[in-house]
């Protein structure tokens, strides 16, 4: 159906470059883009500019990091140095790769009635916009929620729910299903589906095979260079084999059971032995990531890369790092994650993706009996899924064990054990043969309806 949006040019660059103030080469480089109404994909390798365009877009930099524009940049027929700060955001919402580095409140319906304050919205009509934005994404149950205590999946809604709440003219979302299990990916792709007639979209994607036929137009980056500027083409996603390995001596996990005012973790136990790789497997907010944590709280010898890993950095740079705490080779392990080039760069200074690569690169170089990853997947390129597989394979071969948490079911085929977890239970081990049975995946949210 055609859209019914006022087709304004967002964004017209000519020539546009972008660069950070301590770095001597460009993010962006001699960008030539017109974005008027539409759904737009912009695809492009971890790293190559996509996420810094996004804040190009929406007004965020340059004053947001002292960067430097050069060539011509006008938002909405304006330049981009003419807008007051935060005047842009009135018609344009974000959704960032990383949902907590947006929120302000402690609860979901005080985010909400935050981010409509600062539109200037009448009070007497915010509780009824809130009303109405989490019926529409299903979110109610969530009005009175702590934001902290929500899953990867469940803040990545809640962030969208803010974002569409102020009613702009264009949305720009930064891997929205990243965190997203099947089955609430496809109703997600299906709401913003009926909402795009008067919405424009712009997103991010390195797996755009689950948007379907969605887009209309693909821009793809290369090294901060416009690679291809023409129609979407619909691609099967990226496909994994089993990774096959040899079981050895086993030992077994208690889990301790977690209460909390909205969630009830079950005690559990699981069997593993080295050489096992594990996927667990579950909808949002199951308890996965509350298992997880309470596994590495409780034993030492488990590593855990989480969701969101910068915290976990205390080196100044890349290399130190990696190196940090050890006497390894660490070049093998930089090069083949993709952070040669970055190996002088603050942790904290690399992309979304490459920070997850980061944390990724420095627990495979831990002694540690066990590697937990939670979601490790998110956010990466088909290069950098590749290496991961290739580090995880060896892990394994070597007579280590490793566990991860994902929503990524291409990846997850790589596991010879799964656990699953349902409403705070988890349930297992089971073998591949899961997969044949669409039943148990239906319920554990792992099935896509058709539509």
């Amino acid at each position: 159906m055609p859209s019914r949006v006022k087709a304004v040019s967002m964004v017209d660059a000519e020539y546009l470059s972008f660069r950070y103030p301590d770095k001597t080469s460009d993010v962006l480089t001699n960008l030539t883009l017109r974005l008027t109404k539409g759904r737009t994909l912009i695809t492009g390798a971890s790293g190559s500019g996509k996420s810094t365009l996004f804040c190009l877009m929406n007004r965020l930099y340059p004053d947001n990091c002292d960067g430097i524009v050069t060539g011509r940049l006008h938002l909405f027929d304006r330049s981009y140095d003419t807008y007051e700060a935060g005047e842009v955001n009135r018609r344009v919402g974000t959704v960032f790769q990383d949902p907590d580095s947006q929120f302000v409140m402690q609860t979901v319906e005080e985010e909400l009635i935050f981010t409509l304050e600062n539109f200037a919205v009448a009070r007497d009509e915010m509780m009824d916009r809130v009303t109405q934005m989490l019926e529409a994404l299903q979110l109610t149950d969530y009005r009175h929620r702590n934001i902290h205590d929500l899953s990867g999946g469940e803040k990545q809604q809640v962030a969208v729910a803010c974002a569409l709440i102020g009613r702009p003219e264009w949305l720009l979302l930064d891997e929205p299903l990243a965190h997203l299990d099947p089955e609430t990916a496809h109703y997600f792709v299906r709401w913003l589906d009926d909402i795009a007639e008067t919405i424009n979209i712009v997103v991010i994607e390195h797996r755009p095979y689950i948007w379907g036929d969605f887009f209309d137009r693909q821009v793809k980056l290369v090294n901060g260079r416009i690679d291809y500027d023409g129609p979407f083409i619909v691609r099967p996603d990226y496909v994994f084999s089993p990774i096959r390995t040899e079981r050895g001596k086993e030992f077994l996990f208690h889990i301790p059971k977690c209460e909390r005012k909205t969630f009830h973790l079950a005690a559990s136990k699981m069997k593993v032995a080295k050489g096992d790789l594990i996927a667990v497997l579950g909808r949002n907010g199951s308890g996965k990531s509350t298992w997880l944590r309470s596994l590495a709280r409780e034993y030492h010898e488990v590593g855990l890369v989480p969701q969101s890993p910068a915290h976990l950095f205390v080196t100044s740079d890349v290399t130190h790092e990696l190196s940090y705490g050890h006497n390894r080779p660490i070049e093998d392990i930089l090069m083949r994650l993709g952070l040669g080039s970055m190996r002088d760069h603050h942790p904290l200074s690399l992309s979304h993706g490459q920070k997850r690569r980061l944390a990724i690169g420095v627990m495979m170089l831990s002694n540690k009996r066990l590697i937990a990853f939670d979601e490790p997947t998110a956010g990466q390129d088909e290069v950098s899924l590749r290496a991961l597989y290739d580090l995880m394979a060896e892990r394994v071969r070597a007579g280590h064990t490793v566990l991860f948490v994902t929503h990524d079911l291409s990846f997850a085929r790589i596991a010879n054990t799964y656990y699953l977890m349902c409403d705070g239970n988890l349930s297992g081990p089971y073998d591949p043969s899961l997969w044949d049975d669409p039943g148990l995946l239906r319920s554990h949210g792992l099935l896509m309806e058709e539509s």
